[in-house]
């Protein structure tokens, strides 16, 4: 067991190297997109983060949108449509011994994690997604922003300066932190009056699109250096509801059997060689909807170890949190 544990975890730092200075991002500006909102008037579109993907002359690297085909047999496939960029959201308040809070949600997808042995794509497989959870305090300001993809690996949970201190883990650095091979920042500095113009910035690495840096820019400036392109706003709940070609719709989710809640055709074959008979999960790796488990089918958990799967299930933000060592 401990050997296959070190095998896996040599593989994953194979496929994550270590954030590489914003410069990677300048000096490749052409290849790199910075995702912006088309809407202007919501709590949505104000807190919503602007992605930058590296190398987006792939296709693979674009955030695209999920869409639903049929085959010539008739046979439904789901894929993720690189040529249109959804951001599909959604608002979760919930309580703590301290207060009353708001996550908004931000899901984004891509067409796949390409197949790659050098470097080794341990999480290769088709529609991959990453949420971005910004979570508001009663002021309606920025408290904690926290990544994960949609499998619910490589979570980051990175606090603002708005956060109070008493709230933070024993230990944390305010300098930066160590996520599964990149290093994000300890802290996110806000003015001390909440300005719309300052957006989270979120850099992606291409193929894998791990979370390679989160900072605080404006739009303005990240519109200076890369080139922009309009990211859609849509529920969350248009998921539920693509279009087919025969004037029908269908799930972007399964919604029965054994892989309720997972993102149809999201399949990670070395993810389930390589991990699922330690984790004791056949299904491990593989995209899933983010929401209460009784719904969706699927347990949103953030820990591998099997004993922590509901105690880690992100759904459940208060206790998620504090499972995680967070004072919220």
């Amino acid at each position: 067991m401990h050997c296959a544990l070190i095998v896996v975890l040599a593989l994953l730092s194979a496929c994550a190297t270590s954030r590489p200075h914003n410069d990677s991002f300048q000096n490749n500006s052409s290849f790199s997109t910075a995702y912006v909102v088309n809407d202007h008037a919501s709590d949505f579109s104000r807190f919503a983060p602007i992605f930058i993907s590296a190398q987006t002359d792939q296709s693979f690297n674009r955030i695209g949108k999920p869409h639903a085909q049929l085959d010539d047999s008739g046979n439904e496939v789901i894929a993720v449509d690189a040529s249109q960029s959804f951001v599909y959201v959604d608002r979760q308040p919930f309580s703590t011994n301290n207060g009353h809070y708001t996550n908004l949600i931000y899901r984004v997808h891509f067409e796949k994690t390409p197949f790659r042995l050098f470097p080794f794509h341990i999480t290769a497989g088709n529609n991959n997604g990453l949420l971005t959870v910004v979570t508001l305090d009663a002021r309606n300001r920025p408290l904690l922003v926290t990544t994960v993809h949609t499998c619910g690996c490589f979570f980051a949970v990175v606090p603002t300066s708005y956060l109070p201190a008493a709230a933070y883990p024993d230990g944390w650095d305010l300098k930066s932190q160590s996520n599964y091979g990149m290093t994000l920042p300890g802290i996110l500095n806000f003015p001390d009056e909440f300005d719309a113009q300052q957006r989270i910035a979120i850099y992606l690495k291409e193929e894998t699109h791990r979370v390679m840096d989160i900072q605080i820019q404006t739009q303005t400036q990240l519109s200076e250096r890369y080139q922009t392109r309009m990211l859609n706003i849509a529920p969350v709940a248009d998921l539920m509801k693509l279009p087919l070609p025969n004037g029908t719709t269908t799930p972007f989710f399964e919604t029965e059997g054994k892989r309720k809640g997972y993102v149809k055709g999201s399949h990670k074959p070395f993810e389930r060689l390589l991990i699922s008979w330690w984790a004791f999960d056949w299904y491990v790796g593989e995209d899933k909807a983010y929401g209460d488990k009784d719904e969706t089918g699927a347990v949103f958990y953030t820990s591998l170890k099997p004993w922590n799967r509901q105690a880690s299930d992100m759904w459940e933000f208060g206790e998620f949190l504090e499972f995680w060592g967070w004072g919220l």
